[in-house]
């Protein structure tokens, strides 16, 4: 467990950063006329002890063995197949560099992908050539003073103290302390992150009055959505965006708003003018290609699928879940080569991440596929069979859902059903169809099989019937017998409305209820697997860095392998 929390060295100012001349440093670049020259740029900044490697394995082994204060990298090692994205990602991994170390990226580029590749991983700073000496000094001078500004927050978070880093934020921002708007901003993240949302909302708003950045107003709006109001969430935004109409992190937070509240029609759009603002941002097409694809405009989602494969397939920002919607666009069109050549891209992946569920589960459902077009259909059974098995599991998400859905509805309308395909199409729906538009998303994911997508939505429809009819009854003096009928409706559906009525009627009826304790711990075991909060729709990866968010450092750090 994390220890406890220590009282903030409130009053002590941040130490200077330290100087150069006892500075180490470690220049990574595969080209040795460049190396060359960074070296002696660094040694003419005063550094003097400057170390130089070719290879990214070098560069790690390099790391392992010595401290360095400042290590300047190129993004770009065509020999070994790598990049300086994919090693920093590495040492942040196993925990091989530490936080005061400064990392600089070089470029010949500045794309809004290597721009979105370097915030998501934590780069100190990013520099696109031809760039001067002294352009470079300043970089690494501007990244020493912010890390040793921000220093205790991040040691605090290092040592699993988030409530001590959060009391040095609040302290840093209440005394205008160096760095405190940035300060502040962690402080709000890290509430948030740990679900804190009155307080993380506070100190956003804290944030905006004291200094009006777009990003805290986008934070109150982020914590409102994540604490479960919409609404709220909706109306702020708007707010926002009437200020800021050319910010697109806002409209990537209002089309998350507007899927949360099934207006899919106009989160479509709103992700449209997100692309729009930034075409080259491929989360944003991915984002807006999924959505579309679920909602039936399937010519336009593989249009944007594809392009957001040839610009950034070997990209962080990639999220694997393109490639399930482009293989199951092969298996519907009969193109058996894009399948297959889908299928070895995940394989490939899985391999890197064996311990992935989510892809995992991709893999198996489109290996099921590919065993349908080579004739193999005990194979291909043996997989679904397995797939169908997970709906019951808290992993198994809307996500999941649609693209299994997609999978049965084209094998169905091929006239290669399952046995039991009805039965599995009611658990879905009976899971998944917490509202008419929830309801309807589902139909139109099955939409290849018209049979489904009709169960689907009756499925919808005896959903409200289950759950209405209990929740009248606790309201007309039954709140004892209405909680029974949730709860059994709720652990036999898994329902996640289902789940929070027999929720709120406990809260609201307790003490009308007896053994109410008993009834709370088991409604609350439902929650934590089965509420709202876990089955919230979204596009995507949901581990990302989520749009307008920082990154938290140790908080963040991929998990190994």
């Amino acid at each position: 467990m994390p220890s406890s929390p220590r009282p903030p060295q409130t009053g002590v100012a941040p130490r200077a950063p330290g100087d150069l001349r006892k500075a180490a440093a470690l220049v990574v670049d595969g080209n040795p006329s460049t190396r060359m020259t960074l070296a002696g740029q660094l040694r003419t900044m005063g550094v003097n002890s400057v170390s130089q490697v070719g290879r990214i394995a070098d560069a790690r082994r390099e790391l392992e063995r010595s401290h360095f204060d400042v290590v300047v990298c190129g993004d770009e090692f065509p020999k070994e197949g790598g990049t300086g994205q994919e090693l920093l990602d590495d040492l942040r991994r196993s925990g091989l560099l530490p936080y005061a170390t400064v990392f600089i990226m070089l470029t010949n580029e500045a794309t809004y992908l290597k721009v979105a590749e370097a915030a998501e991983s934590s780069v100190d700073s990013y520099i696109v050539r031809p760039y001067s000496a002294g352009s470079l000094n300043d970089r690494i001078e501007q990244a020493r003073i912010r890390k040793v500004a921000l220093e205790p927050i991040y040691q605090a978070l290092e040592s699993q103290r988030p409530e001590e880093a959060v009391a040095l934020a609040r302290t840093r921002f209440r005394e205008r302390g160096p760095q405190w708007l940035q300060a502040a901003r962690l402080g709000a993240e890290i509430l948030l992150r740990q679900e804190r949302f009155e307080e993380a909302e506070s100190l956003f708003q804290a944030i905006w009055e004291a200094d009006p950045k777009p990003w805290a107003r986008l934070g109150v709006a982020r914590t409102q959505l994540d604490a479960g109001a919409p609404h709220r969430a909706q109306e702020t935004l708007q707010s926002l965006l009437d200020d800021e109409p050319d910010y697109p992190e806002a409209y990537d937070t209002l089309g998350r708003v507007q899927l949360e509240l099934g207006h899919f029609q106009a989160a479509l759009a709103t992700l449209e003018k997100a692309v729009e603002l930034t075409p080259m941002a491929i989360g944003r097409q991915q984002r807006l290609g999924m959505l579309a694809y679920f909602c039936g405009n399937r010519d336009k989602a593989i249009e944007l699928l594809e392009r957001s494969t040839y610009l950034g397939l070997d990209s962080k920002m990639f999220d694997s879940e393109c490639l399930v919607l482009l293989a199951l666009a092969a298996f519907a069109h009969n193109q058996p080569a894009q399948l297959e050549r889908h299928l070895a891209e995940l394989r490939k992946r899985l391999r890197g991440t064996p311990a992935d569920l989510r892809l995992q589960r991709f893999t198996d459902l489109i290996a099921a596929l590919s065993f349908v077009q080579q004739g193999h259909q005990e194979k291909a059974a043996n997989l679904i069979t397995i797939a169908c098995g997970q709906i019951a599991e808290p992993h198994f998400d809307m996500e999941a859902a649609c693209n299994l859905l997609c999978a049965l509805a084209l094998l169905a309308h091929q006239g290669v059903g399952l046995p039991k395909d009805d039965v599995v199409i009611d658990r879905i729906g009976r899971r998944f169809a917490t509202s008419k538009a929830m309801g309807e998303l589902l139909a139109s994911a099955a939409s290849a099989h018209e049979p489904f997508a009709q169960r689907l939505r009756n499925s919808q429809d005896e959903m409200v019937q289950l759950i209405e009819r209990p929740v009248k009854a606790a309201g007309s003096g039954e709140p004892e017998p209405a909680l029974k009928d949730l709860v059994r409706t709720a652990e036999g559906t898994l329902n996640a409305r289902a789940v929070e009525s027999a929720w709120l009627v406990l809260q609201r009826y307790a003490s009308e209820i007896a053994n109410a304790e008993r009834w709370q711990t088991r409604v609350e075991q439902l929650r934590e697997a089965y509420g709202t909060a876990r089955n919230k729709p979204a596009l995507g990866d949901r581990s990302l860095r989520p749009s307008g968010g920082v990154n938290l450092g140790p908080m963040d750090r991929p998990a190994s392998p």
